[in-house]
């Protein structure tokens, strides 16, 4: 299967803005190749062990969108000139190319880069290494195929972090489009009594099945609906989606809650922000806010 690849040259600092741009656009999935974030990550010991032989050491930042073949190049290439248009920050100096590539590159060019990390008491494994966890790490084998949700981006590391924070044992969990379905299968290893996982793309359904099976849990409630649609009670709403979605269905989780519940939402870009929160607290209670880089995710309780 054919797929055009967007290859954005920028810098570290207008990175984040620059995947944001070309998700907006439709891509479905980003990869950066930035030598200072995988630095930054090493220095933390996000990762248990990564081979330094497999990283270049560059000045410059690469970001990589994947489209479907379908796509109009011309659509996605106008927003990307729109944001060389901005002053809000210096946009000026990025540019791009575009290739045509077989999907078995993007499938496994990652793979290279991806070892189990940490996120609190989550250590996230790929399917494919074998990982013996401490006695304090709850194991989560991963998959993500070509669905978003590696738990390697902020957005969803966050949603990790702020599950971590309340109590989910026999709780009633709902995945709000699950992508890879990482933050509900993290949900049921933290105790949850079930969890509903929702998406409107048959490849992210696909690739949560996958992902279930691959940690034990049989039978998932899997939907491939728009959240919009949902209508499923639950004691707790996980939510790492666009920031105008997230308003957009802001009533629908609020609907969807039981007296009580908590909603995580998260995939907020920074100029977003207040946006979210504005529409937020006019329901829910705020307990906690979290920012990484350029996003931001909150926790909310009704």
């Amino acid at each position: 299967m054919k797929f055009i690849k967007i290859t954005v040259d920028c810098t570290t600092l207008i990175s984040d803005t620059v995947a944001f741009v070309l998700h907006e656009a439709g891509s479905m999935g980003e990869v950066f190749d930035d030598y200072a974030d995988i630095k930054h990550v090493l220095d933390d010991k996000r990762w248990d062990y990564a081979d330094a032989r497999l990283f270049d050491e560059t000045d410059g930042c690469r970001v990589s969108g994947y489209f479907t073949i379908e796509t109009d190049e011309a659509a996605v290439t106008d927003k990307l000139s729109a944001l060389r248009a901005e002053t809000w920050a210096d946009f000026s100096s990025i540019s791009w190319h575009i290739e045509i590539i077989d999907s078995v590159t993007w499938e496994n060019e990652w793979k290279k880069y991806y070892k189990p990390f940490n996120i609190g008491n989550i250590v996230i494994v790929p399917e494919w290494i074998d990982h013996t966890p401490s006695n304090n790490d709850i194991q989560v084998k991963l998959n993500p195929g070509l669905a978003f949700g590696t738990g390697m981006h902020e957005t969803t590391s966050m949603c990790i972090d702020l599950m971590q924070k309340i109590e989910l044992t026999g709780k009633r969990v709902l995945d709000f489009g699950c992508g890879s379905g990482i933050l509900g299968i993290c949900a049921a290893k933290l105790g949850a009594r079930s969890t509903v996982f929702a998406d409107n793309d048959e490849q992210a359904i696909s690739a949560t099945e996958y992902n279930c099976r691959l940690n034990g849990m049989v039978a998932p409630e899997t939907y491939l609906k728009d959240v919009r649609d949902m209508n499923e009670p639950a004691d707790i709403v996980i939510a790492n989606i666009t920031a105008d979605v997230l308003i957009s269905v802001e009533q629908i989780i609020k609907n969807t809650l039981k007296n009580g519940g908590h909603v995580i939402i998260s995939g907020i870009i920074s100029n977003k922000r207040s946006d979210v929160l504005n529409t937020y607290v006019k329901d829910f209670e705020l307990i906690e806010s979290l920012q990484k880089n350029e996003w931001s995710a909150f926790l909310f309780k009704l």
